[in-house]
């Protein structure tokens, strides 16, 4: 519902023109981390892909090992999982509890949502928490992966990072639910 601006603004009125620009803010950083994560991943598949690929001709056919394949798969598979997961959160395409969603009346599907959504925010904190408290701990500051030579805090890292881009699809979509819910209700 549009007001016109009034001659002394009502909180009602404040509250959407705020609340209107901070939501088109955050919906495009929000689009903006999926599109770089879209890419990233692309990238992280493609070429985990082809060192596999080269791995595999080169032990068949040449007949010696690139000794880093395996490794850098690794590592690539594990960053694709956390950034993987953060893009499918964002599409709604986690597994979720949805049983008792298709069961609930129309008008509690919101809340029963929002409610969802508050429990996954107050995982996703906490895993961002132990995450970070992992991936800077004086072992993974210290070690460095055997073939790559890579800082293990660097592949640690995956997690807090991915559960940072979460928290970000999570906060624009609790928002998001809470002002159409509200600007429906006006």
């Amino acid at each position: 519902m549009a007001y016109k601006t009034p001659s002394e603004p009502s909180l009602l009125y404040l509250f959407e023109q705020v609340g209107g620009k901070c939501m088109l803010i955050l919906r495009k950083v929000s689009d903006s981390i999926y599109t770089i994560s879209k890419y990233l991943l692309v990238f992280l598949v493609g070429s985990m892909s082809l060192v596999i690929i080269a791995q595999v001709f080169c032990r068949t056919f040449l007949g010696f090992s690139i000794f880093w394949s395996e490794e850098y798969a690794r590592y690539c598979l594990i960053w694709t999982t956390f950034i993987g997961a953060s893009m499918a959160l964002k599409n709604g395409e986690l597994a979720m509890f949805d049983l008792f969603l298709t069961k609930t009346k129309k008008e509690w599907q919101g809340i029963y949502r929002l409610i969802l959504n508050l429990l996954v925010l107050i995982f996703v904190i906490v895993s961002i928490y132990f995450g970070f408290k992992q991936a800077f701990s004086p072992t993974a500051l210290m070690q460095v992966s055997p073939a790559l030579r890579v800082p293990m805090w660097a592949v640690h890292l995956s997690v807090p990072v991915g559960f940072i881009i979460m928290f970000v699809y999570l906060i624009h979509t609790i928002l998001e639910t809470l002002f159409v819910k509200y600007k429906g209700e006006a």
